[in-house]
């Protein structure tokens, strides 16, 4: 239970940190309507405050947190592939939206990092 409140402070400290850091950075982008270069430390500082609320859960390495974690990857395998759909849809040759591959990259990692601890927390509050 220790290392449990250990790494709950530490994924605290980290997403105070990031999140108010990322608004300074990403403020101005927003403000012209570009695309934020920086808005993967925004996503960083929110799934570390959502790894704050799971580590205590996660942590006990019991069968409830196998389970958690169990169904909220087979969850992510299906939401990582629709949001891959999605972006083809949007961004190929007849779609609306215009991105670099490297923004691309930034908006499926974006995703990744969000869905993974989201689908955690639900998990946790039905389990």
């Amino acid at each position: 239970m220790k290392k449990a409140r250990e790494s709950q402070i530490t994924y605290l400290f980290l997403g105070i940190v990031l999140v108010p850091l990322s608004i300074y950075i990403n403020y101005p982008y927003i403000m012209q309507f570009t695309f934020p270069e920086g808005i993967l430390t925004l996503f960083l500082g929110t799934s570390s405050l959502m790894m704050a609320y799971l580590s205590p859960h996660l942590f006990p390495r019991d069968e409830r947190s196998k389970e958690i974690i169990g169904k909220s990857m087979s969850i992510n395998y299906f939401v990582l592939f629709s949001s891959m759909t999605l972006l083809i849809l949007l961004t190929g040759s007849l779609g609306p939206f215009v991105l670099t591959s490297t923004q691309v990259l930034i908006v499926l990692f974006c995703i990744m990092i969000t869905t993974i601890p989201l689908t955690m927390i639900v998990y946790v509050n039905r389990i």
